[in-house]
């Protein structure tokens, strides 16, 4: 599929949907991005998935009753594709006034398998699909960083020092000195905000990092590399993509994990995550049978 952002559904009026239509869906090469950065999708320099959070669940049983779940899609970021996020939003939405099975839970199953037959062929790869209820249990991702922001481990003083002029990506921000030894970092930050492709409306996000180096790493350039994406228009996993990448060309890491949980927006969030070692995936990106737990910006 010839890919073209004025065909996306981003930024346009668009009615919603009457009746079930897997043609809604868009899809869009990775390497549109991939290819500005060195990323080659024969030879990544990570694994990992993305992971939708889809808030605005709902269909019928046979007899009209309406069933209103959260679903929680998987995909991993070898595949060559990711799905445009407005398009999902109308797909879903063309489910709401079609009937599936007898019962909730025959209904539950019709529209699993649906979504994940569509998905899986429209990006060439097997995408999980997972239905939620309140009742459902989640776990918390990074629950061992949830008191290192990035700001916390850096003074005041030397915060109040660093004159913030760069809003576009500048990896010449980030410094470090190479030593004989192992570094290790482990930090989150509520700092991410970057902009939509399409739209150019802003996309917040918590980003969480691991990495193990042996350069002594001045985490104030990690501050004001992360500000420089201020004005810089992507996509939520090409903004992870870029992060990974500079840190791992700058850096040369022996471990790298980047993450980022973004803000729902159109009742969908989107939380991609690579890493150098599929060790580092938190189970509860990958979990099929619990939720993801929000951060307090989502």
């Amino acid at each position: 599929m010839q890919f073209d952002l004025n065909e996306t559904a981003l930024g346009k009026n668009s009615s919603t949907p009457e009746k079930y239509d897997a043609s809604l869906l868009f899809r869009i090469p990775r390497i549109e991005n991939r290819a500005h950065y060195g990323i080659e999708n024969a030879n990544l320099p990570f694994t990992g998935v993305d992971v939708w959070n889809c808030y605005e669940v709902s269909f019928l049983t046979a007899n009209g009753l309406p069933v209103s779940r959260m679903m929680k899609l998987i995909y991993p970021c070898e595949n060559e594709y990711l799905v445009e996020s407005k398009s999902l939003k109308l797909y879903l939405n063309s489910f709401n006034m079609e009937r599936f099975g007898k019962t909730i839970l025959e209904s539950e199953k019709a529209v699993s398998e649906l979504v994940k037959t569509d998905l899986s062929r429209l990006l060439e790869t097997a995408v999980e699909v997972i239905l939620f209820t309140d009742k459902s249990s989640e776990l918390i991702p990074f629950s061992d960083l949830k008191d290192k922001q990035l700001t916390d481990l850096i003074s005041a003083e030397t915060l109040e020092t660093i004159e913030f002029s760069h809003y576009l990506e500048a990896p010449e921000l980030l410094k470090g000195n190479l030593t004989t030894e192992i570094h290790e970092y482990n930090f989150r930050s509520d700092l991410l905000r970057s902009n939509c492709r399409v739209t150019n409306q802003p996309d917040w996000g918590d980003l969480f990092v691991r990495i193990s180096t042996k350069y002594e790493i001045d985490l104030s350039s990690i501050v004001s590399y992360l500000v420089s994406f201020r004005k810089e228009n992507h996509f939520h996993e090409e903004v992870v993509e870029m992060i990974y990448k500079r840190l791992q060309d700058i850096f040369k890491p022996e471990e790298l994990l980047v993450a980022a949980m973004y803000t729902r927006r159109g009742g969908i969030d989107i939380n991609p995550v690579r890493a150098s070692h599929t060790g580092l995936l938190d189970d509860a990106f990958l979990s099929t049978t619990s939720r993801l737990a929000k951060t307090l910006r989502q």
